[in-house]
């Protein structure tokens, strides 16, 4: 057994889970946490979600909340399957979670893995600027089905491959879902935050609490300025050679209420 399966193995006390990392066909499997039934691909980045975002202890998992938040709605942008969906869910059950992923084979499971809670609306179209269907390149990975880009010149996907997908204007879509605000948003679209993000009205914006992410190598720094001047606080983890990196974008409100041990997971 790899190392990597034994890591797999003791978080998730699932011996099929680990021997799943091996298992190339890419069937559909299943690992219960938390009492849920959540779906996954073998041997693929499905697998690598579950890990971070799931299993992880809670100050190691990819994403981070402050206690203090308490979130009415959810804008859980680049659902993929629906495993952070999933986590949100359990974390602020009294939130409202829309999560929107436009690939349809991502969306099939993403439905599945939500369709157990009642705190998640899933939509099938990707977020933007402007409506249209647009093409979306995959990844150069046969086993990454998250890295699937708009942007053909973005490292590490395939131009000549790729699948059509929906995306709507983001602000058409919260004036349909009529909601006021969106207290917390989880983004990672594979380079499309900045369009996402400076898209949505200024004055809705300024609501949001708490942004965190993965940011892809375009107009990164850019968008992080433009939160930066509406009041929100940065922070990174970023190697300096490697395009991809983790945000988090706290009103300052919000920040500067942390207990000193939450400061350091800032």
């Amino acid at each position: 057994m790899s190392f990597k399966q034994l890591k797999y193995l003791i978080r998730s006390l699932s011996l099929e889970f680990a021997k799943n990392i091996e298992d190339k066909s890419h069937r559909i499997s299943s690992l219960t946490w938390n009492n849920i039934k959540v779906n996954y691909r073998t041997s693929s980045s499905d697998m690598v979600l579950i890990y971070e975002i799931l299993l992880k202890s809670k100050h190691k998992k990819e994403y981070y909340f402050p206690e203090r938040l308490k979130p009415k709605v959810i804008f859980d942008i680049g659902g993929n399957i629906g495993i952070t969906s999933i986590y949100l869910s359990s974390v602020f059950p009294n939130a409202m979670i829309y999560s929107f992923e436009p690939l349809k084979e991502n969306f099939e499971i993403l439905k599945l893995n939500t369709s157990q809670l009642k705190n998640v609306k899933v939509f099938n179209f990707g977020l933007g600027a402007e409506n249209g269907i647009f093409k979306a390149y995959l990844s150069d990975d046969n086993e990454n089905y998250g890295g699937v880009s708009f942007y053909s010149e973005v490292e590490g996907n395939l131009s000549e491959s790729f699948s059509e997908c929906e995306v709507k204007n983001v602000n058409d879509v919260v004036d349909q879902l009529g909601i006021n605000t969106i207290d917390l948003i989880k983004i990672d679209t594979e380079g499309a935050e900045y369009d996402i993000l400076t898209s949505l009205k200024y004055e809705f914006l300024k609501k949001t609490s708490w942004i965190t992410g993965e940011l892809h190598g375009n107009r990164d720094f850019e968008l992080l300025n433009y939160l930066t001047n509406m009041g929100f606080s940065i922070s990174l983890n970023k190697n300096i050679d490697n395009r991809l990196f983790m945000f988090n974008a706290g009103k300052k409100e919000v920040v500067s209420n942390l207990s000193r041990k939450e400061v350091n997971f800032f």
